[in-house]
């Protein structure tokens, strides 16, 4: 995963790092404005900047709507623009402390183990993948709160999608990106470490699944879904 250190390459993709200096901006013609990052972001690929939440960020080009060129720490990239806003005080989120406690709760890997064991609900979630498995076909895949990524990996060694983007908030995102390679999926499934109303993808998505059942069906909220 990428680091606030990160520096990506050129805008124009070359193979040096982005230096970026005023008079390139003023011969640009562009009028740069800094914001602050409401969160942390890490790149998914060499044209993209890492940031933390709370540092500055000088934004040299609003190129789209979602994404935006700028410049921290002497090296530009693309960043996400709903990372980044005026005053990173506004932007904090009410009662973080449930976050804390329920990603922190998640994070874990007792409670993870405890779940894969559950046998008739591990069971139940292969037996709706394969079930499945030709509507998830070259589909792009987004796996909502992944936990060790088993709903991933089934999808990816049955359906063979066109990628399966793994979403975890907690620190066990660290151990999935760890499974995904050992299980050869690595081209097909990416792991972010992000609550996924704060993740960027690379592109639109056809199917969302989720794990949403805890051990014994007891701790979560609904049934498992497959959306389209």
């Amino acid at each position: 995963m990428a680091t606030s250190g990160d520096c990506p390459r050129s805008e124009s993709q070359g193979e040096e790092p982005a230096e970026c200096s005023e008079a390139g901006l003023l011969q640009e013609g562009a009028q740069p404005e800094e914001f602050v990052a409401i969160a942390d972001y890490a790149a998914t690929d060499e044209t993209q900047l890492s940031f933390l939440r709370g540092e500055k960020i000088l934004i040299l080009r609003q190129t789209t709507a979602d994404w935006w060129w700028g410049e921290r720490a002497g090296c530009c990239g693309y960043i996400p623009a709903n990372h980044v806003g005026k005053h990173v005080d506004e932007y904090d989120p009410e009662d973080t402390w449930q976050d804390e406690e329920y990603f922190g709760s998640y994070g874990t890997l007792k409670l993870h183990l405890e779940m894969l064991a559950d046998q008739p609900r591990t069971t139940k979630y292969h037996s709706v993948i394969l079930q499945n498995k030709e509507s998830l076909t070259d589909k792009v895949i987004l796996d909502v709160g992944c936990g060790t990524g088993i709903i991933s990996l089934f999808c990816a060694h049955y359906a063979r999608p066109k990628a399966v983007y793994a979403v975890e908030a907690s620190e066990m995102a660290q151990h999935t990106g760890q499974l995904v390679l050992q299980n050869g999926f690595a081209d097909i499934i990416t792991v972010y470490q992000q609550k996924v109303e704060d993740v960027v993808l690379p592109e639109k998505v056809d199917v969302l699944v989720s794990e949403w059942m805890g051990t014994c069906l007891l701790a979560g909220e609904k049934v498992f879904p497959i959306w389209r």
